[in-house]
C-alpha cells in the first residue's frame, strides 16, 4: 500500500504541478464555528463552562497553524520561500519547534504553544487511564488546573476523569488566545503587505466576539 506519509513529505520538499491556495483560513473558520457551538453549550451548563466542542476545536486550531505556517513558508504572503523549514515540517519535526527555532519568540508564547500541543496529543492520542494523581490530571499538565483552564469539581483530592476536565470552555478560549498569538508572530514575519495581514489575522480574533470567558 502506498504511504501516505511519503507522500505528505514529499509535497513539502518537492516541486509538483497542480493547484494550491490557503487553507490555513478554512480551519480557523471551522473552529470559530466549534467555539460558537462551544459557548452555546458551556452557557446551558451547570457551571458555565463544560463544552464537549473543546475536545474538536484544539486540534482544528493546530491543524490551521501548522497550515499557516507551510503556506507562510512556500512563500504564498510575500516575502519569500523557505525550504528549509518545509523540509523540517515534511520530516515531521513538531510545529512548536518549527516555530521556536525560526520565528521570534517570546518564551511565554512558546511554552504555551507547547503546552497546547501536549493537550491536542492527548486529545487525539488518547491514553486516559489513570494518571497517578489525586485529581486525575496529568503532573506535566498541572499547569493548567493551576491557572484555572480545566473543567474541574474545584477538588484536589478527587476530580472528573481526565478526558471530562478537558471538555472546558475556557480551555478553547485559551487555545484560541494562543493560536492567535502565534500567527501574529508567524504573519509578521512572511507578510510583505500589512494591509493583507491585518485582514488575514481578524479571523483569528472573530472568536472573541461569540463569549464573555
Amino acid at each position: 500500500m502506498p504511504s501516505g506519509r511519503k507522500d505528505r513529505q514529499q509535497r513539502l520538499t518537492e516541486s509538483r504541478s497542480g493547484s494550491f491556495g490557503s487553507s490555513s483560513q478554512d480551519y480557523v473558520a471551522l473552529a470559530t464555528q466549534l467555539f460558537a457551538h462551544s459557548a452555546a453549550e458551556a452557557q446551558g451548563s451547570s457551571n458555565g463552562n463544560r463544552s464537549t466542542y473543546t475536545l474538536a476545536g484544539i486540534p482544528v486550531l493546530f491543524s490551521a497553524f501548522r497550515a499557516l505556517l507551510i503556506e507562510g513558508n512556500f512563500g504564498m504572503f510575500g516575502t519569500g520561500r523557505r525550504p528549509d523549514v518545509l523540509t523540517e515540517l515534511g520530516n515531521g519535526i513538531n510545529e512548536c519547534v518549527v516555530f521556536g527555532n525560526h520565528y521570534d519568540v517570546t518564551s511565554d508564547l512558546e511554552n504555551s504553544l507547547r503546552t497546547l500541543a501536549e493537550v491536542r496529543n492527548e486529545i487525539v492520542h488518547p491514553t486516559h487511564l489513570p494518571a497517578g494523581t489525586s485529581h486525575g490530571t496529568p503532573e506535566y499538565l498541572v499547569s493548567l488546573r493551576t491557572l484555572g483552564l480545566l473543567q474541574s469539581s474545584g477538588r484536589d483530592d478527587v476530580d472528573y476523569v481526565w478526558i471530562d476536565q478537558l471538555k472546558s470552555h475556557r480551555l478553547f478560549a485559551h487555545a484560541f488566545t494562543v493560536i492567535a498569538g502565534a500567527a501574529e508572530v508567524v504573519t509578521t514575519f512572511h507578510y510583505a503587505d500589512a494591509e493583507f495581514r491585518t485582514m488575514h489575522l481578524a479571523s483569528y480574533r472573530r472568536w472573541t466576539s461569540l463569549t464573555k470567558t
